[in-house]
């Protein structure tokens, strides 16, 4: 079975089983981005190179994260489980998390980074991401954590503080 149909497979499952959207889980997982599925692919083929076992069935989320009414995507390398082996999207500055807007023709990656944890809350009409990474980006130790806010807007994220 190659890669990409073991992938396609997990996602339609995840999918399946946790989107609370309109769309059905089939629609939204033929428009997931080519670029997303190719890092999950390389993620879980290292974590086998590895000695691993990996299940990526958590990584990928949908969601409209832009209120713009269409899916989004978030692919949350921290939820990669590689059993009897380490994940490879992670180190010691955190886990690869990466935001996917569809702009109407095509996927646009809107925010990349390793950061230690991140969550999404609502303030007002506005949608926010905190995240919180290692010292290092804020001038600080690399053991002391740096926290950023970022507004998601129709086409962007931009930083809030």
């Amino acid at each position: 079975m190659s890669v990409r149909l073991a992938l396609t497979l997990t996602l339609a499952l995840a999918c399946a089983q946790s989107l609370l959207l309109r769309q059905s889980a089939w629609a939204l997982l033929a428009e997931f981005p080519d670029e997303m599925a190719e890092t999950v692919a390389e993620a879980a083929e290292r974590c086998r190179a590895d000695g691993g076992t990996p299940d990526v069935a958590k990584v990928l989320q949908s969601d409209d994260l832009n209120g713009d009414g269409r899916p989004d995507w978030v692919a949350d390398y921290s939820k990669l489980i590689c059993k009897d082996g380490g994940n490879p999207a992670c180190g010691v500055n955190g886990c690869l998390i990466q935001l996917y807007y569809w702009d109407g023709d095509d996927w646009d990656k809107v925010f990349e980074d390793f950061v230690q944890d991140h969550r999404f809350s609502t303030s007002g009409q506005s949608r926010l991401m905190h995240v919180k990474t290692y010292g290092v980006p804020c001038n600080r130790p690399a053991a002391e954590t740096c926290s950023y806010t970022y507004k998601l807007e129709k086409d962007a994220i931009t930083p809030v503080r």
